[in-house]
């Protein structure tokens, strides 16, 4: 908040209540330059030395914020400076903040309301106040580390306590009262006598030097500016019309900028011998600087004789830039059309709106619409930071843009909305979506572009419902710059993926690959580069090149045969090439060495043949060929009760085995066949469940048959396969016939389990005949 030193004592009361807009408490007239009365009266009270106490500076980044750029209201101040008819225009489309002592506020209202002003935006500063200069005595505006908008106050250079008060106030009121949002400078200023271009350059009359010169010389006054404001060059010119202190001396009163490489100054007949040539050294001393976009200035000249006097009335540099408009005060004489039409020269896209005077407070050219207003810069603003192109470039065949894009309020940026719009000569603009490549930065590359004038502007949104342009005000003054030479044929890189991920079981060689394509124009070369892997990767081929439309495919060796276990690999190498929009591709690499336990059976079968009541077992041997512990589990045991297996569970280290044992006690069991299965569950991946199939026969006790043979057909009904056994050493065949007794299949059999593929069958009965018995099964 402001800290003014006595100054709350030395102000008891306001007494500003008077039929004319510009007094102070003790009831003296006051003009824009102070009258000899105001200054004795002045002295007389202590306040020609009272002054702001300063803060320190801030700290970060910080960059000035001009007139132009995004403004959330405008300061005005009642009794008003110019009819109520021009409030109702502001209030159109923007808030309007009027500073009125609570005993005018109800006349403000009124007049406003009986003016047709849109009261929904309108807000009321109650604060004291000696005169409507709101330019000169409110506040100035800089960014910080380009994510929020602080205040700049300073003693204003008049003898004015109630005026140097309402900055301290308005700050409160726009909730900008902490430690780095407001700053107070120990400098006599007045912002008539300031302006600057948004980046780096401001520019004032030499009056500011010599009104601080109590405080220190010019360059330390001018690093005072760039610590508080982050002005690096400013421009401090003598007053065209006059250096005298009892003369205003005010930059706005002859020159403007109107961008940050544009420039309005005055100009007078050349027959005025006098102030002519002062004029002119002006306009060609900015025509010989160089602006901040890296280009000399753009002057613009209004036609403005009366400037170095009361009359005419031509106060045309004394405008206000609100976001998209301008408000110029006209003076109602012959001279206004030209200078509209200079406005609407110099900033094409800009709605130019011309501002009569006011009758009982009309313009004078030291004192019209820009002393009497002030734009209140966006707290939120979208800001769209950009080095414009310019001049002649050559062409490369690629014409890379890149801008920096911040949210002051920290709202999302829409990734679809920053783009750049591009004509090329004179044809219609066409979008190209720029990429955000870290942080607040976005690119992209155009390629392909003609010889010849090239126009462009850049435009963001973010979800605050804010939408910016560079330049401000976007296609109707584009940037331009003009492209020498055709654009030549380029290559054109393209990958089917930018990653290789493998894995490995054992120890063995993994390949993966990645393909290169050529889609461009132009011969490719590549080189791989900066490999950051264990040294168990290759990559063939390293270098190469790839014609147009061609490919190439890029073979990746993973060694695992020497690594330890439970490996892990991540890394990334470069792919270099001559294409000039992805000259470096990084491709992630990750390699990981998986040790699974790895399920092998001797065999899936178990069949026995008993020929008394007896115990007879058979086994099955599990091996675990893996590197990890493997466990299995016997569950959905589909069998006769004389069947147990034992164990039925069980852990397998790496390279062991384990013995299941099947045992049949026949000891209770009638004569016949029993058929039958189990499931083998292991934690192999690929061996999850397995089913074993089971076969048992019992043959008449003491009954020796060795010319009989013993046939079983299982499982019936089968999906996918049958097994026959036969219990015979003499050889066999098999047939399959359907049901109409047309024959499928022949199968010869062996002594033991024969395994008889019939997933080709269809579903349905068939009839297998083995030695002139014929037996029947069911294929589902």
């Amino acid at each position: 908040m402001k800290k003014i030193s006595l100054f709350i004592a030395l102000i008891t009361c306001a007494l500003a209540i008077f039929a004319q807009s510009n007094f102070n408490e003790d009831g003296i007239r006051l003009y824009h330059t102070p009258s000899q009365e105001e200054l004795d009266w002045a002295k007389s009270k202590g306040y020609d030395t009272i002054r702001m106490t300063p803060t320190s500076p801030p700290s970060g980044q910080i960059r000035p914020i001009a007139e132009w750029e995004p403004a959330e209201a405008v300061l005005i101040r009642y009794p008003l400076g110019f009819p109520v008819s021009f409030v109702q225009k502001l209030a159109e489309y923007i808030k309007v903040i009027t500073v009125v002592t609570q005993s005018n506020l109800s006349a403000a209202q009124s007049s406003y309301t009986s003016g047709g002003v849109n009261m929904s935006n309108c807000e009321f500063l109650i604060a004291n106040s000696n005169s409507y200069w709101t330019r000169d005595y409110g506040p100035w505006f800089m960014a910080i580390d380009n994510s929020r908008v602080s205040m700049f106050d300073f003693t204003y250079n008049r003898p004015r306590p109630q005026d140097n008060l309402v900055n301290g106030i308005l700050a409160s009121h726009l909730s900008m009262v902490n430690d780095y949002t407001y700053f107070v400078s120990p400098l006599d200023l007045t912002g008539g006598n300031y302006m600057n271009d948004g980046i780096k350059q401001a520019a004032s009359s030499t009056v500011t030097l010599t009104e601080n010169s109590w405080w220190g010389n010019e360059q330390q006054i001018r690093d005072h500016f760039h610590d508080y404001l982050g002005i690096e060059q400013y421009h401090f010119r003598e007053d065209p019309v006059s250096t005298s202190s009892s003369y205003l001396q005010h930059i706005d009163c002859w020159a403007k900028f109107l961008g940050p490489d544009k420039i309005l100054v005055d100009s007078v007949a050349p027959s005025n011998a006098t102030y002519y040539p002062k004029f002119e050294a002006v306009a060609n001393y900015f025509r010989s600087q160089i602006s901040s976009y890296g280009t000399p200035f753009k002057v613009y000249r209004v036609f403005a004789p009366g400037a170095p006097s009361s009359s005419p009335l031509t106060p045309y540099t004394n405008s206000l830039i609100l976001n998209n408009k301008v408000f110029v005060p006209t003076g109602g004489n012959t001279y206004d059309a030209a200078a509209l039409q200079v406005y609407q020269q110099a900033m094409p896209g800009y709605t130019i709106v011309p501002v009569a005077q006011l009758a009982s407070e009309p313009w004078l050219n030291t004192d019209a619409l820009h002393c009497r207003t002030h734009e209140i810069a966006d707290q939120c603003m979208l800001y769209v930071k950009h080095q414009p192109k310019s001049g002649e470039i050559a062409n490369t065949g690629v014409v890379n843009f890149t801008a920096e894009i911040y949210s002051y309020c920290n709202n999302t940026i829409y990734p679809d909305s920053v783009i750049v719009y591009l004509k090329e000569n004179g044809g219609a603009y066409q979008p190209y979506n720029m990429e955000n490549t870290g942080g607040n930065t976005w690119e992209v590359n155009i390629t392909g572009l003609p010889a010849g004038v090239v126009a462009y502007y850049i435009f963001a949104a973010d979800a605050s419902g804010r939408r910016e342009c560079h330049p401000y005000i976007g296609g109707a003054d584009p940037h331009r710059f003009t492209l020498t030479g055709d654009a030549p044929k380029l290559p054109a890189i393209s990958l089917d993926k930018t990653n290789s991920s493998v894995t490995s079981e054992g120890n063995e060689v993994v390949k993966d690959y990645i393909t290169i394509s050529n889609i461009g124009e132009a011969s490719l070369t590549f080189d791989v580069a900066d490999i950051d892997f264990d040294k168990m990767l290759t990559i063939e081929p390293a270098t190469g090149t790839v014609q147009a439309g061609d490919s190439q495919i890029l073979t990746l060796s993973y060694d695992f045969k020497t690594l330890a276990k439970n490996k892990e690999f991540s890394g990334t190498f470069n792919l270099k090439s001559n294409d000039p929009l992805k000259p470096v591709i990084s491709i992630s690499l990750s390699a990981s060495l998986i040790e699974v336990p790895v399920l092998s059976l001797d065999k899936t079968t178990s069949s026995v043949t008993s020929t008394g009541h007896e115990v007879m077992e058979d086994q099955i041997t599990i091996s675990n060929l893996g590197k990890a512990d493997l466990t299995f589990e016997i569950i959905d045991l589909n069998f006769d009760k004389m069947l147990t297996v034992s164990p039925l569970n069980g852990i397998i280290g790496a390279d062991s085995t384990q013995i299941l044992t099947l045992s049949y006690d026949f000891s209770n069991v009638e004569k016949g066949d029993y058929l039958g299965s189990f499931k083998l569950l292991s934690n192999d991946p690929n061996h999850a469940e397995t089913e074993i199939s089971l076969f048992a026969y019992q043959t008449y006790n003491g009954i020796s048959a060795p010319n009989m043979s013993a046939i079983y057909i299982y499982p019936n009904p089968a999906t996918k396969s049958i097994n026959i056994y036969f219990n015979n050493n003499n050889p066999a065949k098999a047939y399959i016939y359907n049901i109409l007794g047309v024959q499928l299949q022949e199968k010869a059999l062996a002594n033991g389990t024969t395994a008889v593929d019939i997933k080709e069958l269809p579903s349905g009965i068939y009839f297998i005949k083995i030695e002139n018995c014929v037996y029947k099964f069911v294929k589902q």
